[in-house]
């Protein structure tokens, strides 16, 4: 098997792990919201496990679709990244919201699908103070998950290697603080030369 056969069943092993944990996913969100899809095993479980179940395996599946578009090239790659960002982010908006809407449920107003997530949490956290910093940290995560995927697209469509640039850029400022630290040092040494010439 040649490098360009092993390179196309790596593409097919995870395109099929990506689509396998975006449908189980999908899937384990409406189990949980009340649809029976058959994953009847995540009813024993705590419903905020439930959306981390759920969490995990749609941002591992949503990674790997993401991979899978960087490896494909020309409009092939730039159309399904694209796409991606979009599913993902339709996906990570609702979310965001929920966290945010956890802070006005907490403080006493009732928010639509948002209360049973609350409470969950206000049950298994009881300080209050813990509550809003999870609340705190929640939003935080979908402000991080809805803007790794639009950089990232960004960066696969306009053929930038984001790695690679903050790499040379630190370097770059490495060697800035290299050279002016020398520059210094020789101010310092001209400065003692001068003086022991004056004495």
């Amino acid at each position: 098997m040649d490098k360009l056969q092993r390179n196309k069943v790596a593409q097919g092993v995870i395109l099929a792990i990506s689509v396998a944990l975006n449908i189980w996913g999908l899937l384990s969100l409406l189990q949980t919201i009340g649809n029976d899809v058959g994953l009847n095993y995540l009813n024993g479980l705590r419903l905020l496990v439930r959306y981390v179940v759920v969490v995990i395996t749609m941002a591992s599946g949503i990674m790997l679709l993401s991979y899978f578009a960087g490896t494909l090239k020309g409009k092939a790659k730039n159309i399904l990244s694209i796409a991606v960002c979009t599913y993902s982010t339709i996906l990570t908006i609702p979310l965001f919201l929920t966290f945010i809407c956890c802070f006005a449920v907490a403080s006493g107003h009732p928010v639509p699908m948002v209360n049973e997530i609350c409470y969950e949490l206000q049950d298994i956290f009881h300080p209050e103070g813990v509550q809003y910093l999870i609340f705190f940290l929640g939003s935080v995560m979908g402000i991080i998950f809805l803007a790794v995927p639009i950089l990232s697209t960004y960066c696969t469509v306009k053929d930038i290697d984001l790695v690679k640039v903050i790499l040379t850029k630190i370097r770059k400022d490495k060697n800035i603080d290299s050279a002016e630290s020398q520059d210094d040092s020789g101010d310092e040494e001209a400065k003692i030369s001068v003086s022991e010439e004056d004495e």
